[in-house]
């Protein structure tokens, strides 16, 4: 639910693939039965993140990752 309320223009395919990426094992068609039952519309029909609201979700993972390098 988090992936598709952070990506308001990716698609069942898309969080399916990011899911793949994590390793975590899901069929796509899961994915979207999920999706609907919560109500989340298909992706073109969802409103479109700005760049603000995008950095924004993303916050605490920049933060976490710029703070975990060493200092040069």
């Amino acid at each position: 639910m988090r992936l598709a309320r952070e990506n308001p223009s990716g698609g069942y395919r898309r969080i399916h693939g990011e899911l793949a990426a994590l390793r975590i094992k899901v069929a796509a068609s899961t994915v979207w039965e999920i999706l609907r039952e919560h109500g989340i519309p298909p992706a073109p029909e969802r409103q479109s993140t700005t760049w603000t609201d995008f950095l924004r979700s993303q916050a605490d993972a920049l933060l976490a990752a710029t703070s975990s390098r060493p200092a040069p």
